[in-house]
């Protein structure tokens, strides 16, 4: 038992609708419209100091509850309803370091899902659904997917982590030791990490970041003749957005690039990955850029066997070789299901590591991510703060592949998830930092509140030596 321990006393939270400056296009459909989820808890140290921590992140159905009988504002609704259910069940809680509690909170959150999804007749009437099933009462019901559970639990693991680093005595990441924690890793990964702590995987505090851009497959990536007139005002005013990959080039000086790819014809993804590559240099080479563009690929899950991941390779590197060596990671290019897999990923990760990103909904789950082939982990703040903390600590553990990715976050959700990048030793060393093409307006006063979170200068985020108490 620790003096920081905390027991939170009352939960509010609080739901915005946003709308995209830009539609987000992923294999699984198109976010135009999504719900900004924010947690306020206040807690008490089991030394009688009151806490105060906050969370926030946004509730993407189309990411996490693929539902093609489903539209948005049904899901939408049930994910607002689970939320509340998470808030009301965190009240009155029992004294635990944030770790302890995020673990449980997991479980409950899950358990809470099943009981919603008896009231829910949507869930029940609609057998398309691309759910993960799990039997929580015994009789194998189809629940809320994982994931979605997840993503609604995510804000309020994020702020039981900030209202305990309101009490600390330490910088919040660098409390993570037998100082702060009352138990070691192996409560919640297993033997292998008796002894070990988050503390002891993490980095010191880095003071840049660079940005990775994501490329839609919709995206322009040079300018057309109408825009070229527009092109000094895109360049010099941050609150008109490029519309094309060259303008955005030019006015961030980007070099990092996430390739949002159809999935659907492995010779239409080949030409696309080579056609930006070649923009994009081109673009780089002009701006004064030296180095060249560095690539990943993301298929959101969309080819159904791994053989065609391996085509869109092997025409890469037949066409252009250098686009194929400016390639460091695929992400999820496979469906989510584990259990359907009816062939591994070990001949892709041979060429380029595979990095998984939506069937990393449960962290038991690890081991056998590993054994499929999978050369690492996408970790993400939207799975939840204490998920992706072990999540990241496994991988560095067994020598995965690791990088950090994004959920178009905007606010205090961005700032959470560019301060937990900053401490993490990945293998990319770029930040997914895509709010400012789909949602650069959203949340002005918390913009307001940490500038430099927000303002890109030469491709890169340069961060405030020290964080305050807590997340932020």
């Amino acid at each position: 038992m620790k003096a920081t321990d905390i027991r939170v006393e009352s939960v509010e939270v609080t739901f915005d609708d946003e709308r995209l400056s830009v539609p987000l296009h992923l294999s699984k459909g198109v976010i135009e419209a999504i719900t900004f989820a924010a947690v306020t808890v206040h807690a008490r140290t089991r030394g009688g100091a009151a806490v105060q921590g906050t969370g926030a992140i946004l509730l993407s159905d189309v990411w996490a509850f693929p539902a093609p009988d489903l539209e948005h504002e049904e899901k939408d609704r049930i994910m607002r309803q689970l939320c509340r259910a998470i808030a009301a069940w965190l009240e009155d809680d029992r004294y635990e370091d944030p770790i302890q509690k995020g673990i449980r909170l997991e479980q409950a959150a899950v358990e809470l899902a099943a009981q919603l999804a008896e009231d829910e007749p949507p869930l029940q009437k609609t057998p398309s659904l691309d759910f993960a099933t799990w039997p929580a009462d015994g009789g194998g019901k189809v629940q809320m997917p994982r994931l979605a559970v997840l993503n609604c639990m995510a804000p309020f693991d994020a702020a039981l982590h900030d209202a305990w680093g309101a009490a600390l005595a330490a910088p919040l990441y660098a409390a993570y030791t037998a100082d702060y924690l009352n138990q070691d890793l192996s409560a919640g990964l297993g033997a292998d990490f008796a002894g070990r702590y988050p503390a002891d995987y993490l980095g010191p505090r880095r003071g840049t970041l660079s940005v990775q851009h994501v490329v839609g497959f919709n995206d322009a990536l040079t300018p057309t003749n109408e825009k070229r007139a527009e092109r000094r005002e895109e360049r010099e005013n941050p609150s008109t957005l490029p519309a094309d990959l060259t303008t955005w080039i030019e006015r961030d000086r980007l070099r990092y690039f996430k390739l949002k790819l159809r999935g659907q014809s492995p010779a239409e993804d080949a030409a696309r990955l080579i056609e930006v590559h070649t923009a994009a240099s081109r673009a780089m080479e002009a701006a004064g850029m030296a180095g060249g563009p560095r690539l990943s690929v993301d298929p959101n899950e969309a080819y159904q066997q791994a053989a065609m991941m391996l085509e869109v390779l092997d025409r890469v590197a037949a066409e252009r070789p250098q686009a194929l060596a400016a390639l460091d990671y695929i992400e999820q290019p496979t469906p989510r299901d584990l259990g359907a897999y009816s062939d591994t990923l070990h001949d892709v990760a041979a060429r380029v590591p595979v990095v998984v990103d939506e069937s990393l909904d449960d962290i038991d789950n690890l081991d056998w991510i590993h054994r499929l082939g999978w050369s690492g982990l996408a970790v993400k703040t939207c799975k939840g703060h204490t998920h992706s903390l072990l999540a990241y600590c496994w991988g560095r553990h067994h020598g995965l592949y690791l990088t950090l990715q994004d959920l178009t976050n905007p606010g205090l959700a961005l700032v959470h998830s560019v301060n937990f990048c900053a401490h993490l030793r990945l293998d990319v060393d770029c930040f997914e930092g895509n709010y400012r093409q789909f949602m650069p307006l959203s949340r002005p006063r918390e913009q307001a509140a940490h500038p430099a979170y927000f303002q890109v200068a030469d491709g890169q985020l340069s961060l405030p030596p020290d964080m305050g108490p807590g997340l932020y």
